[in-house]
């Protein structure tokens, strides 16, 4: 049995709004202990996200820091994907054994995060660190 391609369009049409109509129809179901809830805790204090942002950037950036376990930013210089390239890593996570392996999951969220609050990562105390980024994609 062959069914044209209108017949075809019309009956998924079909079955498309009963679908839509259905989920448009649903009803909230009311749990009295869900509505005993509040809608907003109280105090609510929102964190200022900016200052934190602000704050890593500094902290993470900053290769003049001293301490057992800083600084946390460490230059590359034997790039694979970009030889010749000035580069940079951050560490997995503070307190590594296996000192310059920089991974793109610490590396790029920082960068993105401080050029979300307004800080310029392509110039920044004489360094591009865009750039320097490129280490973190593959070209292969």
């Amino acid at each position: 049995m062959k069914i044209k391609k209108t017949n075809l369009i019309l009956i998924l049409m079909t079955v498309l709004s009963s679908v839509i109509g259905t989920v448009l129809n649903a009803q909230q179901i009311n749990i009295s202990t869900i509505e005993k809830m509040p809608n907003e805790p109280t105090p609510y204090i929102m964190r200022d996200w900016k200052k934190v942002a602000a704050g890593y950037d500094s902290l993470v950036f900053n290769s003049s820091l001293n301490g057992q376990y800083l600084p946390l930013i460490f230059d590359l210089n034997n790039t694979v994907n970009y030889p010749g390239q000035r580069s940079f890593g951050i560490n997995s996570y503070v307190g590594t054994f296996t000192q310059y392996q920089g991974e793109a999951i610490n590396v790029l969220p920082a960068l993105i995060g401080a050029s979300l609050i307004g800080i310029d990562k392509s110039n920044q105390n004489g360094r591009n660190y865009v750039l320097e980024s490129r280490e973190y994609f593959n070209k292969r």
